[in-house]
């Protein structure tokens, strides 16, 4: 009897909370129709910020902190449905001289599809020379970037276009292989609206041989490019400009990363102040949890893959060379047991021989103009596996000697089409995404799959379908102007070039902008 009570008791007691659950909405109650609605409501006109020209430094003789620019950059934009785009200029900011940046728009993603676009920057005056070609990407609130260095001869700036009709308020994060930075005079930037804010990292950051940062805003969202150039004593070392890698996560893909003239790079990178010529994966865990890190960088179309890995402090930018890699396209995928962010440097030298190389200090006898057997050509630049003395858990390395800079500039003023190029992490892609090409040397799309294999068809400037094997990845070579890919829900791009004396690349992003369903509650 007592049991009975007890089971009788049980139930009622269940049977209350379930009515209670369903009053709460926690549970459907007996008896109800589910009154939600699936609405989809109007998808905005789209949006992308083009960065603009690359930015110098103290380039006026007159004020060593000014900001100036001059060039202006030649842009391909258009949709996946062919509509007419729209341009805006927007303000220069403090920068003086050189384009403005541009917002391009295109209706709505459900009437024109999606909207790409891409600029093209060939810089040959000033102190550095290279090939910038980067994405226009859509304004955010919250961008990640793992690229940059502020050490001797290595400038690196923030360009925030703001191309919204409120102020945005912004907070810059920095990161190095010391560990954060304490960046109080960042925390509260102002980008006014429709125009520009440039802010070089040396101001919060000096002398870092590797950086990462974290850009926020608040008010208007931002579109932001991260800009390196590096200068040896006399002679260029290129420059680069990227757009954001992809956010924090346990697994990250590198798409398209290029190799061309390794021999040559490897052969000058081994000189004091040339390691960062090599290809360094660099590697960021934002907390404080140190974590096992593995990387694998494999060449697209199959071959033999090179791997790595090692055990990564948290908070503490890490820079993974990675030897042995022939010329080719390749595709890096890094994985961890935290959150990471992930980008990937390389390097071409167009002429090995146009100043001194390691081999020439070796054997007494200078290759190229130089009449000096010295190779130490300033400060090294700080990275894991550099010439000078390593601390392999933090990447910094210690200075070299200034006086044999100066002696040996003459031998550098030999200008060997140095340029060097920053990759940024990939996200998936929608069903179809648009691509911009832009006229640069040898552009190729790289397309990698993480699961099974899938055809995908490419129309506008190329048309084709390429097959694009299970877990695996492909080099397509294309040409100038829009890329429409379809079928490629879940996948993964992004667009490289490369010469002799030139590189540069930028991720496939699935900015389609348009709005999606959501369930609404009576």
């Amino acid at each position: 009897m007592a049991l009975n009570a007890r089971i009788i008791g049980a139930t009622a007691l269940v049977a209350a909370g379930v009515l209670a659950a369903g009053a709460a909405g926690q549970l459907p109650a007996f008896g109800v129709v589910d009154r939600s609605q699936l609405a989809t409501p109007s998808s905005a006109p789209q949006s992308l910020v083009c960065p603009g020209p690359a930015i110098a430094v103290g380039a006026d003789p007159t004020n060593a902190n000014a900001l100036t620019a001059t060039d202006t950059p030649t842009r391909v934009v258009g949709t996946v449905g062919g509509a007419r785009t729209t341009t805006v200029v927007l303000g220069r900011g403090e920068v003086k001289g050189g384009a403005a940046p541009r917002a391009v728009g295109a209706p709505a993603a459900s009437r024109s599809g999606a909207l790409a676009a891409a600029q093209l920057d060939q810089v040959t005056v000033g102190d550095a020379a290279g090939l910038i070609a980067t994405s226009c990407t859509a304004p955010q609130s919250d961008v990640w970037f793992a690229a940059g260095a502020t050490t001797t001869g290595r400038t690196t700036v923030l360009t925030l276009a703001n191309a919204s009709s409120v102020d945005a308020q912004v907070g810059v994060r920095v990161w190095t292989e010391n560990g954060p930075v304490d960046s109080g005079s960042f925390s509260q930037l102002v980008v006014p609206a429709k125009s520009r804010k440039a802010v070089s990292l040396a101001g919060v950051a000096p002398s870092a041989g590797g950086t990462v940062v974290r850009v926020t805003s608040t008010g208007g969202r931002v579109g932001v490019a991260l800009e390196q150039r590096t200068v040896r004593g006399l002679e260029s070392g290129g420059l680069d400009m990227t757009g954001p890698t992809a956010a924090p996560a346990l697994q990250q893909v590198v798409a398209g990363v290029r190799v061309l003239g390794a021999a040559a790079v490897a052969q000058a990178s081994r000189a004091d102040d040339y390691a960062d010529l090599q290809t360094v994966v660099r590697v960021l865990l934002p907390g404080s949890d140190a974590a096992d890190v593995s990387i694998t960088a494999t060449p697209d179309g199959g071959g033999q893959a090179v791997t790595l890995g090692r055990r990564v402090t948290g908070g503490v930018v890490t820079d993974f060379p990675v030897t042995g890699l022939a010329d080719g396209t390749y595709t890096v995928r890094v994985s961890a047991k935290l959150p990471v962010v992930v980008g990937v440097r390389s390097a071409v030298i167009g002429d090995v021989g146009g100043s001194l190389t390691p081999d020439a200090t070796s054997t007494g006898t200078p290759v190229g103009s130089g009449t000096s057997s010295s190779s130490a050509f300033g400060t090294d630049a700080g990275l894991v596996g550099g010439s000078g003395p390593v601390n392999t858990s933090t990447g910094s390395a210690s200075s070299g000697s200034s006086a044999n800079a100066n002696a040996a500039a003459s031998a550098t003023s030999t200008a060997r089409g140095i340029d060097f190029a920053w990759f940024a992490a990939a996200s998936p892609l929608s069903a179809t995404s648009a691509v911009a090409v832009v006229n640069a040397p040898a552009p190729v799309l790289s397309i990698v799959n993480p699961g099974a294999a899938r055809a995908v068809r490419l129309s506008g400037a190329v048309s084709r379908t390429v097959q694009v094997p299970a877990k695996g990845a492909v080099a397509v070579p294309v040409t100038r102007g829009m890329l429409v890919l379809h079928g490629a829900s879940g996948l993964l791009a992004a667009v490289s070039y490369a010469g002799s004396d030139a590189v540069a690349g930028y991720p496939v992003t699935a900015s389609d902008q348009e709005a999606r369903a959501i369930r609404i509650q009576p």
